[in-house]
């Protein structure tokens, strides 16, 4: 057990302190470097990756979410315009059949019921 503790304080702990200084003097700046470097990059992909999102939802409008909005609002007037015309025809029946009723069964007409 002492040969053990002796071994580690004779050999081990002089090669875990020369590594130690290695480390502090020699491998900070590469590992910054490195980090620097990894940081500009994670933000080149990152502003690369915006400027082709915002290229593809400008593409995405004009090929297929304008040319819908377009489509849309022409359905939607046609809708209207079909509505509308419905509603014109089923007040002219309704003028007319108020028209015809009124003659059936008016005090003169054939139905009368008096």
């Amino acid at each position: 057990m002492i040969l053990l503790i002796f071994l580690i304080f004779a050999q081990v702990k002089p090669l875990y302190d020369r590594y130690q200084r290695d480390i502090e003097l020699h491998l900070w700046e590469p590992i910054n470097r490195f980090w620097a470097e990894c940081y500009e990059a994670c933000k080149a992909a990152s502003k690369q990756r915006a400027t082709l999102q915002a290229a593809n939802r400008r593409l995405f409008q004009q090929k297929i979410y304008m040319p819908w909005k377009v489509r849309q609002v022409e359905e939607m007037q046609r809708l209207q315009a079909a509505a509308m015309q419905r509603k014109t025809n089923d007040n002219h029946i309704r003028k007319k059949w108020k028209t015809a009723k009124r003659f059936l069964y008016g005090p003169r007409g054939p139905w009368y019921t008096g």
